[in-house]
C-alpha cells in the first residue's frame, strides 16, 4: 500500500476535472525513483512554480489560465523541456540519480516531448548583420526553413496544437535577430550613420499578427510587445521603462483589433511593470488597463501583484516604524497595540499640519480614557525645531520623531503631510487615508468604532 492516500487523491482530483466535458486545467503528476531532490520546479511565464515532492517521490501539480505552454521542468541543476495543453493529464517519471537518462513523460505529446529535447534552434552568426537587409533576410528565411523540416519530419501533425504553436515559435525565435538588424548592422559595419528605411520597418509590419493561439507562447508577447515600441514613431526613441510602458500599452491599445490579443498584452505589460518596480505614480499605466482589461482571470493577475507592493491597503497588518521620544526612547509599533491608533504625520515647518493641532488636541480630550491612541509622528529633518515644539506645551498625545523619508513613510506611499492613518487594536490597517480632526465626521467615525 505504497502511498495509497496519495494516489486515492489524485485519483478524485483528475476524475473531478474530468467529469463534465474537456477539463480547463493541466494535471501533471511525478513519480521519483530513488529521489535526491524534495521538490521539482515548472518554469515558465517568468513563473518558478515549486511542486513538493513526498518521502516516496510522489508529486502534482495543477496548471490553470493557460491554452498551451512551453515550460523547463528542473530537477536540481537539470532541466527537461516540455509542452503542455489545456486538458492534458501528464505522468513523468525518472530516477533521481539520473534525472535526464530515465526522463519519461507519459501522454499523447510524449513524441513532443522527445523532439524538443534533442532538437534545438541554431542562430545566424554576427557576420551576417554585416549583409545588405534583403541579404540578410534571406539568411532568415533559410534558417526557418531548415527549422521547419525538422519539425515536420517528426510527424507531429494531429498531436494537439503543436505543429501551429512549434511553427510560431521557430518564426518568432528568428524574428528576435530581425530586431536587432539596425544594431548589429551598426556594429559589424562599424558605420554608424546606418539608420533603418522604411523597407525595414515594413519587414517587421509583417510580424505583428494578432493570433489568440500565440498568446501563450513567450516568444510570440516579448516580440510583439518590443514591437509595439519600434513601429510608435512618435515614441520610438522613448527607452525610460516607464513611459516605454505605457507608449507601448498606448499603441497597443489603439492599434490592436483582437480585444483577446489587446486584454493579455496589455496585461503582461502592466503586470510585469508593477512586479518589477511596483505601484508609485502609475496612475496613465493604471488608465489604460483599466479602461481596456475585463478579463476576470487577467485582473486578478494583476491584483496579485499590486497587492505585494501595496502594503497599505485597509485589513492589513501596518508597515512598521521605529521613532524616538524626546528623551531618546525608542518606540515602535509593537508599542502601542491593544489600543485603537490614529497617527498624525506632520512637520513643524507645514502649515497645514500646524492648523490641525488645535482640532487634534480637541479630538483627544473628547476621547480621553477611551481604547484609543492619538500618537504624531513627526517627519521633522531638524531635530532641535521638533524639540522645541514638543516642549512648548501646545502638543498633545504621544509625541515621536520618526524623520524624513523613514520606510514606514514610503510604505503609505505618503508624499503630502499632514497625513492620518487609523489601525485597530491589533495593528491592522482601517483607513490609510483618515479624515482630518477638523472634519465633522471624524469623531462620529472613531465613536462607531467596536470597543471604543
Amino acid at each position: 500500500m505504497r502511498n495509497c492516500l496519495f494516489v486515492v487523491l489524485l485519483a478524485g482530483l483528475i476524475s473531478a476535472c474530468t467529469s463534465s466535458g474537456k477539463p480547463d486545467n493541466i494535471v501533471v503528476t511525478f513519480d521519483v525513483k530513488n529521489p535526491t531532490a524534495t521538490e521539482v520546479v515548472l518554469v515558465y511565464h517568468r513563473t518558478i512554480n515549486s511542486v513538493p515532492l513526498n518521502e516516496q517521490g510522489y508529486g502534482a501539480d495543477t496548471i490553470s489560465g493557460v491554452n498551451a505552454l512551453y515550460a523547463n521542468l528542473f530537477y536540481g541543476q537539470n532541466e527537461r523541456k516540455i509542452y503542455l495543453e489545456k486538458g492534458d493529464r501528464v505522468h513523468i517519471t525518472f530516477d533521481g540519480n539520473d534525472y535526464v537518462g530515465t526522463f519519461k513523460f507519459e501522454g499523447e505529446k510524449a513524441p513532443v516531448i522527445d523532439y524538443l529535447n534533442t532538437v534545438t534552434l541554431t542562430s545566424l552568426s554576427d557576420e551576417t548583420y554585416a549583409l545588405p537587409l534583403n541579404e540578410y533576410m534571406q539568411k532568415v528565411e533559410q534558417k526557418e526553413q531548415e527549422a521547419y523540416k525538422l519539425l515536420n519530419v517528426r510527424g507531429l501533425d494531429g498531436i494537439g496544437n503543436f505543429n501551429k504553436m512549434e511553427a510560431a515559435r521557430i518564426h518568432y525565435s528568428y524574428g528576435t535577430g530581425v530586431v536587432m538588424y539596425p544594431m548589429g548592422h551598426i556594429m559589424m559595419t562599424q558605420d554608424s550613420t546606418y539608420r533603418p528605411d522604411e523597407a525595414y520597418y515594413d519587414t517587421l509590419r509583417k510580424y505583428m499578427v494578432e493570433d489568440e493561439d500565440w498568446l501563450d507562447m513567450d516568444e510570440y508577447r516579448d516580440f510583439v510587445v518590443e514591437l509595439s515600441h519600434i513601429l510608435d514613431t512618435p515614441n520610438r526613441e522613448v527607452t525610460d521603462y516607464y513611459p516605454k510602458t505605457v507608449a507601448q500599452m498606448r499603441y497597443i491599445a489603439d492599434n490592436f483589433k483582437n480585444e483577446r490579443v489587446k486584454e493579455v498584452l496589455l496585461n503582461s505589460l502592466a503586470a510585469e511593470y508593477v512586479e518589477r518596480f511596483g505601484i508609485k505614480n502609475i496612475t496613465d499605466l493604471e488608465n489604460i488597463y483599466h479602461t481596456y482589461v475585463k478579463d476576470t482571470v487577467l485582473l486578478a493577475d494583476y491584483q496579485d501583484k499590486y497587492e505585494k507592493w501595496n502594503l497599505s491597503s485597509p485589513g492589513k497588518p501596518s508597515p512598521d516604524f521605529q521613532a524616538v521620544d524626546i528623551n531618546g526612547k525608542s518606540y515602535s509599533l509593537a508599542d502601542f497595540k491593544g489600543k485603537y491608533l490614529y497617527i498624525d504625520l506632520w512637520a513643524t515647518w507645514c502649515g497645514p499640519c500646524q492648523r490641525e493641532l488645535p482640532f487634534l488636541k480637541k479630538l483627544e480630550s473628547k476621547f480621553e480614557g477611551k481604547n484609543i491612541t492619538f500618537l504624531s509622528l513627526s517627519i521633522d529633518h531638524d531635530k532641535a525645531k521638533w524639540e522645541a515644539k514638543v516642549k512648548s506645551g501646545d502638543l498633545s498625545g504621544v509625541q515621536l520623531l520618526i524623520g524624513r523619508g523613514s520606510s514606514f513613510q514610503r510604505a503609505y506611499n505618503i508624499e503630502g503631510i499632514p497625513r492620518f492613518l487609523l489601525l485597530d487594536k491589533e495593528g491592522k490597517i482601517i483607513n490609510n487615508d483618515m479624515l482630518r480632526p477638523s472634519s465633522d465626521d471624524t469623531e462620529r467615525i472613531l465613536n462607531t468604532l467596536e470597543g471604543i
